[in-house]
């Protein structure tokens, strides 16, 4: 567990913002590792763990180690940024010991680093900037193609807490944040956070302003961040709960079916190209119908029915039945099927 301790002057500093594209960007490489909350990520993460390269995997590994479950403070370095290119600069143009010092906090519990990160680890200017070139491109294909809904859905849930600080104080706000953290005035416990140091430990913000940071892709634990340098105690908590709403952020443009270049091109080969898109559009969009399938695979709902009945007698989806409609859902297997070349934990 996890004690934060306020004073009234600390009260005072509490505010709830965006940290941007870059944070957004580190957390979902956290995500894509996992294979928990499928019902949320599953299509995503089928999609986006295919899509990224090596660098970007050992990146993954490297920023966020799922073996220990801890993240390098990317937060406290760059700041929040409006722009994945800025929050790069800044990371690249860091102070070298601050580098240093934030690299070595998290425990390396899945054996050395490949060379080229542990002279990032060593501040070293091309290493940096191949690590900066990594994570534009994790950027790229697990966040930029959904950011203007994922930005979206962050700045309501910011007007969400901003309203609730309004009627009823600070303290509304931090009560709000029940079940994940739990306010004991002055105090907010973190029951299943886990500092990398004690199983329990306290923080008292000493006049540093504390920041609640709501983000699509953090865990049901929330992650705190504070600098030794800064004045600023960052929380990052989770902000997408609601299937309907994952499917929403996660959907195709309307309009558009899934072309070939969505699609896994080692799923295209064992299925066919349309039966594989028409798994990934269920990936997609959970419990949709056989005409929603039919529209954005971009086939006739006869194709679509056919598609759909040779995937669910393979088990790789399910049917459920809502009054007259037949919804589309995958299945467990489905997902494996759909597993991203990321290794899980479990696997690690």
């Amino acid at each position: 567990m996890l004690r934060v301790h306020f004073t009234a002057e600390d009260l005072a500093q509490v505010r709830v913002t965006v940290l941007g594209p870059l944070a957004e960007t580190q957390l979902s490489l956290r995500t894509v590792q996992w294979r928990d909350r499928a019902v949320l990520f599953g299509g995503w993460r089928a999609r986006t763990g295919a899509r990224i390269g090596a660098d970007g995997r050992q990146a993954a590994r490297f920023l966020s180690p799922a073996a220990c479950g801890g993240l390098v403070d990317l937060f406290t370095l760059v700041g929040a940024v409006d722009c994945v290119e800025e929050g790069i600069e800044r990371l690249v143009g860091a102070p070298a010991a601050r580098l240093r010092a934030e690299f070595s906090v998290t425990p390396r519990t899945a054996g050395p680093a490949p060379v080229w990160l542990a002279e990032a680890m060593d501040a070293a200017p091309q290493a940096l900037r191949r690590l900066g070139a990594a994570l534009r491109h994790c950027h790229q294909v697990a966040v930029a193609p959904y950011w203007p809904r994922i930005d979206q859905h962050l700045q309501g849930e910011v007007a969400r807490r901003g309203r609730l600080m309004a009627q009823g104080g600070v303290g509304a706000l931090l009560d709000g944040l029940r079940p994940m953290a739990v306010w004991d005035p002055p105090v907010l416990e973190i029951p299943a956070y886990r500092p990398l140091t004690h199983p329990e430990a306290d923080l008292h913000l000493s006049g540093r302003s504390f920041v609640l940071a709501p983000s699509v892709f953090c865990g049901p634990v929330p992650q705190l961040f504070a600098g030794s340098e800064d004045d600023t105690v960052v929380m990052a908590y989770q902000a997408l709960h609601d299937p309907v709403d994952a499917a929403a952020l996660w959907a195709a443009p309307a309009g558009t079916r899934r072309g070939d270049a969505q699609v896994p091109p080692a799923l295209a080969a064992l299925l066919g190209r349309s039966r594989a898109i028409v798994l990934c559009v269920i990936a997609d969009h959970p419990a949709c119908t056989t005409t929603q399938l039919a529209q954005r695979a971009g086939i006739s709902p006869a194709s679509a029915s056919e598609h759909a009945t040779t995937l669910r007698k393979a088990g790789l989806t399910a049917v459920t039945r809502e009054r007259k409609a037949v919804l589309h859902t995958l299945t467990h297997l489905g997902l494996t099927l759909l597993s991203t070349n990321i290794p899980s934990p479990e696997a690690s």
